[in-house]
């Protein structure tokens, strides 16, 4: 049991969830447009049988299930990687962590490493044959290099290494996208015969997601090296604070958390109180998850910079979780 349980926290269980999740929401924003353009109402005005919920995101679809197994795989493969190339830091950081050597030998975590990134690699080169969209390959092939080459080189470069990760948790909801508007579906799909019209509508929205979730990882990035210094010296990494210290640090963080708190704290006023008697129960669920985005990110910001210590920064890292989890469940509810 003892061994199941590290196999879970080198993978990160939990994280791989939340991609799960994220994956699935996302396909739901996407299904319920399609529902609503194009067969709620029959032509008589009587509501058809409308799919059920697990349905809605994507549990019927047995492609896109493929595609979550092969991004699960391919990101826990990167979690294994991460702390095989981590050891001589989380010693440092997280002495009472280690899992690799400890638990689990370290040729064990190189085989798993490409275990699952050959299964994953060739579900995605399944999935690009039979649906006729060969991003799903490309992106598959990137995401593998990028999280390699970020443990293996970039993680200690200088700001490079805080970029792929928010890159790349960034791009998940794009790749269902990806996956909805370019696949060569039947007409039983819950994205239908997709056309000009199902991008153009669904493009900005899934754009001004993945840009809040760009840059909300950026500053969760910068935030745990702020958390990680003491180790991060060992390896002579050239993160942010290390380099600029913490001073300029918190103001260049402090001028992300402006660029994402602006546009949302906008669209959440505007929507409660200027547009109030025009939405739906469904959008007002929306602007209240979004609400609870605001009030936690406003959480981390005041902890970054009113606390000093080690173990402050990682609990202002797990508000900007907390908003990217309420984030994420917005999508369900996005009209």
């Amino acid at each position: 049991m003892q061994l199941i349980y590290q196999f879970f926290r080198l993978i990160r269980l939990s994280n791989l969830l939340v991609i799960v999740l994220t994956m699935c929401l996302f396909y739901g924003l996407l299904s319920n447009y399609h529902l609503e353009r194009q067969y709620v109402l029959s032509e008589i005005g009587v509501a058809q049988d409308l799919p059920s919920l697990l349905d809605r995101l994507g549990f019927s679809d047995f492609n896109f299930l493929l595609l979550v197994l092969s991004v699960v795989l391919i990101a826990a493969s990167g979690n294994i990687i991460n702390d095989y190339f981590d050891q001589k830091a989380d010693r440092v950081n997280k002495p009472k962590r280690l899992i690799i050597d400890k638990y689990i030998k370290r040729r064990w975590a190189i085989i798993l490493n490409w275990s699952f990134n050959g299964i994953g690699f060739l579900i995605s080169i399944y999935l690009s044959y039979r649906l006729e969209n060969w991003w799903i390959l490309g992106i598959s092939f990137v995401s593998i290099n990028l999280l390699y080459f970020y443990s293996a080189v970039y993680k200690r470069k200088f700001l490079s290494g805080n970029l792929i990760v928010a890159f790349l948790t960034a791009i998940v909801p794009f790749y269902v996208f990806i996956y909805g508007a370019f696949s060569n579906f039947g007409t039983d799909s819950p994205f239908g015969l997709n056309d000009q019209i199902f991008i153009t509508d669904n493009i900005l929205a899934i754009i001004a997601y993945c840009a809040f979730a760009f840059f909300l990882n950026l500053i969760r990035e910068i935030i745990k090296d702020m958390a990680d210094v003491k180790g991060d010296l060992l390896l002579q990494s050239q993160s942010f604070p290390i380099r600029f210290g913490f001073a300029k640090t918190k103001i260049f963080i402090g001028f992300l958390y402006v660029l994402v708190l602006a546009p949302l704290a906008y669209y959440v006023i505007d929507g409660m109180f200027i547009s109030a008697n025009n939405i739906k129960p469904t959008q007002s669920l929306f602007l209240y998850l979004l609400l609870f985005v605001i009030l936690a990110i406003i959480a981390s910001l005041y902890i970054t910079f009113t606390r000093n210590r080690p173990k402050s920064y990682l609990l202002s890292s797990n508000f900007i979780k907390i908003a990217m989890l309420f984030g994420v469940i917005s999508a369900l509810f996005y009209a």
